[in-house]
């Protein structure tokens, strides 16, 4: 088997396309709030308290719990901190919160809040025996409730080396998994291009807190001071600033602060829009048509 490589040519984010502003911002922040059912019947997919002895436990009740505090008392608490931003977000939703938890399904519709998929729980494809059928089981499930998804964000950023391909092929425009570079980039996949938009792994509330086990204030020091490099850098070309975010991580007491202060930098800073994943696919792609 040859090497694997990226699914895009390599090229330096300086040299890139000179592109117009959207509505005059030049720098266009996509917030993703991530909306995920981790289910009781398998392991957690991460943990705030391993079990003790170093176990494995299933029904893994505080893990569970957790998520579902997020869920119950983070979520609006940080849609009330997002409001500034009216309806420029962008929601990675599990197809499976839509039935578990449709009180969130209506929270999100009322916001106005854009939908991608983000599979059908939380759970790695590579853990799938089959991962079409997970694709269209999404894909029907969200289309049902909120419309068709033009994007798709996968659970932990993982992908197979079909996973690009079958996204194409079931009409999906855009793809959050491949964080390259400041600004989208056509992914080639053998059903044709698909749009590789920004994500982050800096600018996320789980890699920072629950992984990067980082002071609070960390995440709103580095999302203001990216902010201040971003928009100057983006008087030479504009870029997207995409925020990663998750109610259990970030709609908590002691953290909700910092969001709303970045939320108010957003909105109140000259040349900053809040952006929608399908704004930036539209964006882009007006002004670098697919290869």
């Amino acid at each position: 088997m040859s090497e694997r490589r990226p699914p895009a040519p390599f090229a330096l984010s300086s040299e890139a396309q000179r592109l117009e502003p959207l509505d005059g911002a030049s720098v266009l922040v996509n917030v993703v709030v991530n909306l995920e059912h981790w289910t009781l019947d398998r392991p957690m997919p991460r943990a705030a308290l391993p079990a003790p002895g170093g176990l494995t436990v299933v029904p893994d009740v505080a893990n569970h719990s957790w998520v579902l505090y997020g869920l119950r008392a983070g979520l609006p608490r940080l849609a009330e901190a997002l409001a500034p931003l009216g309806s420029a977000v962008t929601v990675a939703l599990n197809a499976d919160v839509i039935d578990h938890y449709p009180q969130v399904a209506d929270l999100v519709e009322a916001r106005g809040w854009e939908v991608v998929a983000h599979g059908v729980r939380q759970q790695s494809i590579q853990s799938y025996e089959a991962e079409e059928p997970v694709i269209a089981e999404a894909l029907t499930r969200i289309e049902a409730r909120f419309g068709r998804p033009r994007g798709w964000l996968s659970p932990g950023m993982n992908q197979t080396d079909d996973s690009l391909s079958l996204m194409r092929a079931a009409g999906l425009e855009f793809n959050h998994d491949w964080m390259v570079d400041d600004r989208p980039v056509w992914l080639g996949t053998d059903h044709g291009p698909i749009l590789g938009l920004p994500y982050t792994l800096t600018l996320n509330d789980v890699t920072t807190y629950q992984v990067g086990l980082q002071p609070d204030g960390t995440l709103e020091d580095r999302a203001l001071r990216t902010l201040d490099r971003h928009t100057h850098e983006a008087a030479r070309n504009p870029l997207v600033m995409p925020i990663g975010l998750h109610p259990h991580i970030m709609g908590v007491p002691h953290r909700i602060g910092e969001l709303e202060r970045i939320a108010s930098a957003v909105a109140s800073t000259v040349g900053v829009a809040a952006v929608t994943s399908s704004q930036i696919h539209d964006w882009y792609a007006a002004q670098v048509p697919a290869p």
